[in-house]
């Protein structure tokens, strides 16, 4: 997996997520009326965030020590996002928020072709250290290719 170490979230960016889903609720995508609103305007769905969880991780889990052994061993993965254990939001990600993440290694088990990887994520936002969001447990299987 290659990842962004961080992504910049745009109105556009939300404006698609709110299309694709049908979440078209003003305070996401009516910039003049959210703007008048307590969060002084438009912000990111939390389902929006949390999509950018696993990208945003990725790097740091490809580093784990398990995952460079079973990735030089079977040069080929796919990469399978088994869920989220647990996630919370701690604030608002307006547009030209610059976010990023970082992945602590709680589980990672190797079964052949197969390593399943368990990690807390922290969102966090660029510059300020200010917790955005948190996925208690990302879980993630790495099968190698054609196995």
């Amino acid at each position: 997996m290659t990842a962004p170490e961080s992504v910049t979230v745009t109105q556009p960016m939300i404006d698609a997520f709110a299309e694709i889903t049908g979440d078209r609720q003003w305070i996401h995508t009516d910039v003049d009326r959210a703007a008048r609103a307590a969060a002084g305007g438009t912000v990111a769905h939390g389902m929006l965030v949390a999509s950018l969880i696993p990208p945003l991780a990725a790097d740091s889990i490809d580093d784990f020590a398990e995952v460079r052994a079973f990735t030089g061993k079977h040069p080929e993965v796919e990469v399978i996002n088994l869920g989220v254990d647990r996630l919370s939001f701690a604030h608002p990600v307006r547009p030209g928020t610059v976010l990023t993440a970082e992945a602590r290694p709680r589980r990672v088990e190797e079964r052949g072709y197969e390593v399943d990887v368990a990690v807390d994520v922290t969102v966090w936002l660029v510059g300020e250290r200010r917790r955005i969001a948190a996925a208690g447990t990302l879980r993630l299987r790495y099968r190698a290719a054609g196995a």
